[in-house]
């Protein structure tokens, strides 16, 4: 369910079965790729807190919307393939783009590997360098925090 404003949170939320609820603040305008918002899964592996040692991989998933991106309106709220990146949601889409046996390479899936998201963000004009350094410096203040 997508909301415009807490107030518009039912008061019987949690009277239904499903008693599970996220809240998220929600990015006005996305980054897009192939015009679609995407999410990022990211693998850091913290060795240690005294001292801190984390190590974020190489290689993650960035998981696309299975339809075109618009601003949210009253028309589109519930139009759950556009807003939400979930996997386990998009793979019930009509447009939902398996990952293929050549994976590794694939730059045309729901689900891509990061290195293919780098070059395809590239080509759209974006500093790679500068959204992998935002990464790191977002990754490093949440495990400091």
């Amino acid at each position: 369910m997508l909301l415009q404003k807490f107030s518009d949170i039912p008061k019987n939320i949690f009277t239904h079965e499903e008693k599970d609820l996220l809240v998220q603040r929600y990015v006005k305008n996305p980054m897009l790729l192939d015009g679609k918002k995407f999410d990022l899964r990211l693998y850091v592996m913290v060795k240690g807190f005294d001292p801190i040692e984390a190590y974020l991989a190489d290689e993650g998933l960035a998981r696309l919307c299975t339809e075109n991106y618009r601003q949210p309106t009253k028309e589109n709220m519930k139009n759950m393939f556009m807003h939400l990146t979930n996997f386990s949601l998009n793979k019930n889409s009509d447009n939902f783009v398996a990952p293929s046996e050549d994976f590794l390479t694939q730059d045309n899936g729901s689900k891509r590997l990061i290195s293919t998201l780098w070059k395809s963000i590239e080509e759209q004009g974006y500093d790679v360098e500068t959204v992998k350094q935002k990464i790191i410096d977002t990754v490093r203040k949440t495990v400091i925090t």
